[in-house]
């Protein structure tokens, strides 16, 4: 899967799908009528419109792994707007970006797509041991996007008959800071995703295809 950084507005890129998580901001309280407070977590104002109407219809709640796909949405490029579910803010990490981009990748890719852009979280504070507030640093929101990108992308099947070619091709991650820094973890998160379905492939080799000569041969090519 080929990776790209980009620093621009993501409302002007053109891709099959944009990727935005949605946070819920809102307090522990004990109304069980209550309504979350959510956050589609985007500094730009065309995706926060684009995503407006259906959040104001109550449909999208903002917990874990929940998909809300939007196609054609007004004012942006891509094709679609997927907005994913993250939970609640305070407690959000790069653990929970790592799985949600890799259930991203995974609705995706079912429906036939081979590109998507996923924008990256800016500036959330997360509650972590012993009270300490926690922000989630730019370089390891991306860093998380893209090995959880890599993961989701994996397909086992390949000696089923009726394998299906479903694999994401792009990924271009949007993010801001300072892009040496940024592009610097995008390269080593795409070699820990990659490194991690290298050995996914090995392991999921039978035994009388994966000798130990063919995993001398398989390691020796990686390693060059």
């Amino acid at each position: 899967m080929k990776t790209n950084l980009i620093l621009s507005s993501p409302a002007q890129l053109e891709s099959e799908c944009l990727v935005v998580v949605v946070l819920d901001r809102s307090e522990k309280t004990s109304d069980k009528n209550a309504k979350p407070d959510l956050s589609v977590e985007s500094t730009d104002a065309s995706i926060k419109a684009a995503a407006a109407d259906v959040l104001a219809t109550g449909e999208v709640t903002g917990k874990p792994f929940e998909i809300t796909l939007l196609h054609h949405p007004p004012q942006l490029k891509a094709k679609r707007l997927l907005l994913i579910g993250g939970g609640k803010a305070k407690s959000f990490s790069a653990f929970d970006l790592r799985r949600i981009a890799g259930a991203a990748v995974r609705t995706l890719k079912s429906r036939g797509l081979r590109n998507l852009a996923f924008i990256a979280p800016q500036g959330i504070t997360a509650q972590g041991i012993a009270g300490q507030a926690n922000t989630l640093a730019a370089g390891a929101a991306v860093k998380a996007i893209v090995e959880g990108a890599f993961v989701g992308n994996f397909e086992p099947d390949y000696y089923k008959s009726d394998r299906k070619d479903q694999k994401i091709d792009q990924l271009t991650v949007v993010a801001s800071g300072d892009q040496a820094t940024l592009q610097t973890a995008l390269d080593e998160a795409r070699i820990i995703g990659e490194a991690q379905n290298f050995t996914r492939d090995l392991v999921n080799e039978p035994s009388n295809r994966m000798t130990p000569t063919i995993l001398a041969e398989r390691a020796k090519k990686m390693a060059a």
